[in-house]
């Protein structure tokens, strides 16, 4: 193993507990945090990528698109029945206070820390979509679905590699509370048996974006709907 890519592990391990002290100093403004999240983000995929070209890791390019030509294709029809499903719950929230109050206590209950970083302007909607989540989607699943489950898998089975990247996946949010680690980790899970399946970085990369787009819209039409105080009164 050469010294760059003990480097990036180091990162990897040493990255949540970055992550606590700078929660420490957030900024003010949200838009600011989200820069400094995307700015992070980059840096560890960019260190990445350098140590790829620098023929320091030990393992195969990733795969972007998938092998077989109908998995392409199944995975552009999920991907547009969950962009469907989006507007199918914005719209029920929308409709219904009590389908708005829910999620709004649901956001609440993952702490300050969750409840700060998600949007409640249009401005931020938009900045939490092309800043964080296209950034987590893209790096984090270079990182973790990508480099970590390859690097793992060779030292031990393709088991312990899912197992271990989505913990190590799950640590990377730390600073949400140890609740949320043991969620993201499943999350992290569900995102290597995609990219598994299709054989596809893309297709995890796109998966993992619009989950993040997801969240970010729904906190923003529950925040900012018409009666919740009237609905919780």
């Amino acid at each position: 193993m050469q010294t760059l890519e003990i480097a990036l592990l180091s990162i990897l391990l040493l990255f949540p507990i970055v992550d606590l002290v700078l929660e420490k100093y957030k900024f003010r403004e949200k838009s600011a945090e989200y820069i400094k999240t995307a700015v992070m983000l980059w840096l560890v995929a960019g260190f990445l990528a350098y140590c790829f070209f620098t023929g320091a890791l030990s393992i195969a390019p990733p795969q972007f698109l998938p092998s077989a030509h109908w998995k392409g294709y199944l995975a552009i029809f999920i991907f547009a029945t969950f962009v469907a499903y989006i507007k199918f719950v914005v719209s029920s929230i929308k409709r219904d206070d009590k389908v708005r109050l829910q999620i709004r206590k649901t956001f609440e209950e993952g702490g300050e820390s969750l409840a700060g970083m998600l949007p409640e302007s249009r401005k931020e909607v938009l900045l939490f979509t092309l800043l964080v989540s296209v950034s987590a989607g893209v790096c984090e699943e270079l990182v973790f679905r990508w480099y970590l489950y390859s690097f793992i898998e060779q030292q031990a089975s393709w088991i312990a590699a899912v197992f271990i990247s989505s913990f190590v996946f799950g640590l990377w949010h730390l600073y949400l509370g140890w609740k949320y680690v043991i969620r993201t980790a499943f999350v992290g899970a569900v995102l290597c048996i995609v990219y598994l399946y299709f054989e596809s970085i893309l297709v995890a990369m796109i998966a993992h974006i619009l989950m993040d787009v997801y969240s970010g819209t729904i906190a923003y039409v529950a925040r900012n709907g018409q009666n919740i105080e009237q609905t919780s009164a």
